[in-house]
């Protein structure tokens, strides 16, 4: 059985191997891809002919630490290994259930811990207080640097009611702080619309939490129960992305038709331009002011849409800086179950700019609301999920500038 591990897991990077030596990987020639890669096959030679306790060897295990090791060596924040059960996972979280924190998260290879990339609208992680570019450390006691990516995500997940300890540390922290988060049932909706009567005008408040198969039908929705306002807000904050297909969707639902959403542009300098193909949704947006709120949990496909908007002068963008994830991944299916999430593309907004690792500055820069609690761990900024119009700096700002535009006195 061993054996036949062995052979197997020498197969799969006889394959890797051969394919660069094929020619897909046209930086190193022949003989120094020889030279680079010869070691690994060494080390698995060592170990089947002298390693002690060879009956307790994984080479599955093996495998996927090389694999992870592979992806690891590019110190790509974005490019990602995941096993076979990984790869199952990936395709549960499609589902619209699952018992956990809330949080958004990608694992940050300098420190070897979890980064929060955006807490949920509503959920446990934002209402006890995690925030973007927060970095966890520890889980449940259990350093992140030993347990990886996914199965320290996994340790994040769990039965509703249950509880989890996380090891925060946070630029400005004198030291790190433990958080005790109760997971929940979280359901995965990924737009939430109201009126909102502001001065006298009927405002549009659409917040879209990220771009999922379901969104660019629930955004339709929420466009016709909202079609007879004045103007519209598109809260993206804390909204991490998701499917290229449905931004681009939901692009042409606003954007006039011919307009550039954006270029994507591969290493080769090939450009793919997706324009909006338009819409009979395009006039309910004739002349009524746009605001798209954003913050540091904007990130990739919500960067998408705000671009666009800002780029075309369809749209006043409200908040803080975007995330700053340019990267278009291509996911590729390996032979042994598992697969990679590969940075193949960057995305450019239609003025041209490469805003990765950058990210989109607002035109109009308003800081989160800061709340006092008498528990510091808890929540500095505010829930999005309803609508706090008085406790909400940055939705405040957005219904004072959309006011402006209307012509409608704002009260002081």
């Amino acid at each position: 059985m061993k054996k036949n591990k062995l052979l197997k897991t020498v197969g799969v990077i006889s394959v890797l191997v051969g394919v660069f030596f094929l020619g897909a990987f046209t930086s190193l020639s022949y003989e120094n891809m020889l030279d680079k890669f010869s070691p690994m096959f060494e080390i698995l030679t060592y170990i089947d002919r002298n390693y002690y306790d060879i009956e307790k060897v994984d080479y599955d295990n093996i495998l996927d630490e090389v694999l992870t090791g592979t992806m690891r060596g590019l110190e790509d924040p974005f490019a990602w290994y995941f096993d076979p059960v990984e790869t199952r996972e990936n395709e549960i979280d499609t589902s619209s259930k699952y018992g956990g924190i809330g949080s958004v998260v990608q694992y940050n290879i300098e420190f070897e811990c979890l980064q929060v990339v955006s807490p949920m609208a509503g959920s446990p992680s934002e209402r006890i207080g995690l925030r973007a570019g927060d970095l966890i450390i520890t889980i449940d006691g259990t350093p992140v640097s030993e347990t990886g990516y996914y199965e320290s995500v996994n340790m994040l997940r769990g039965e509703p009611g249950t509880t989890v300890i996380l090891e925060v540390y946070r630029e400005g922290f004198t030291e790190t702080k433990f958080f005790e988060i109760t997971r929940e049932i979280i359901e995965i909706k990924s737009v939430k619309s109201e009126i909102i009567d502001f001065e006298g005008s009927s405002i549009s408040y659409i917040q879209i939490t990220g771009f999922n198969a379901p969104t660019y039908e629930e955004f339709q929705n929420a466009l016709d129960l909202t079609r007879d306002s004045q103007a519209y807000i598109f809260d993206l904050r804390n909204n991490p992305g998701g499917l290229l297909q449905s931004v681009l969707n939901i692009s042409s639902l606003i954007l006039p038709k011919g307009q550039r959403v954006i270029t994507i542009r591969y290493r080769d300098g090939q450009e793919e331009i997706y324009n909006s193909w338009g819409s009979r949704y395009n006039s309910y947006f004739t002349n009524k002011p746009i605001v798209v709120l954003v913050n540091e949990g904007s990130a990739s496909a919500s960067e998408i849409l705000t671009g666009a908007l800002k780029d075309h002068d369809i749209a006043t963008v409200i908040g803080t800086k975007t995330f700053g994830k340019a990267a278009v991944q291509t996911v590729y299916n390996l032979s042994n179950g598992g697969e990679i999430w590969l940075p193949t593309a960057h995305y450019f907004t239609p003025n041209g700019d490469d805003i990765h690792l950058v990210g989109i500055e607002p035109n109009i820069t308003v800081e989160a609301t800061a709340v006092s609690l008498e528990d510091e761990n808890r929540a500095l900024t505010l829930s999005t999920a309803a609508v706090d119009i008085e406790n909400d700096a940055q939705l405040f700002a957005a219904l004072e500038a959309i006011a402006q535009m209307l012509g409608v006195g704002v009260a002081n």
